[in-house]
């Protein structure tokens, strides 16, 4: 009977690490699946945010050609430059998140 008790224990003792592995294999799954959509999310914002630096060069390049004075204090840029910081910023955000994201443990896992 002594033989039949340890196979069980052994068996029992396999199937909780095959769970652990399991759950902690599907955690890292999802945080990489987060991680990687949030890095998604900084690339459409860079996006937006060189279409503005465009659309500021294509300004100022106007006002010099038509010799006008350039102040930052025109409508045009300081919507733009104010666009531009508060996605730079947006920007910082997520990455912190990230930073966070990936230094997340498995529920139950202590930090090593």
């Amino acid at each position: 009977m002594a033989l039949m008790d340890d196979i069980r224990k052994t068996t029992e003792e396999g199937l909780k690490t095959l769970k652990e592995t399991a759950g902690e294999i599907a955690f890292n799954v999802e945080k990489q699946a987060r991680i990687a959509k949030r890095k998604m999310d900084i690339i459409k914002i860079q996006r937006k945010v060189q279409k503005l630096y465009a659309e500021i060069g294509e300004y100022v390049y106007g006002e010099f050609t038509m010799a006008r004075p350039l102040t930052m204090e025109a409508p045009f840029l300081a919507e733009r430059m104010t666009a531009v910081a508060d996605m730079k910023s947006e920007i910082r955000e997520i990455e912190a998140g990230i930073e966070e994201a990936r230094k997340a443990q498995p529920p139950g896992k202590e930090s090593a």
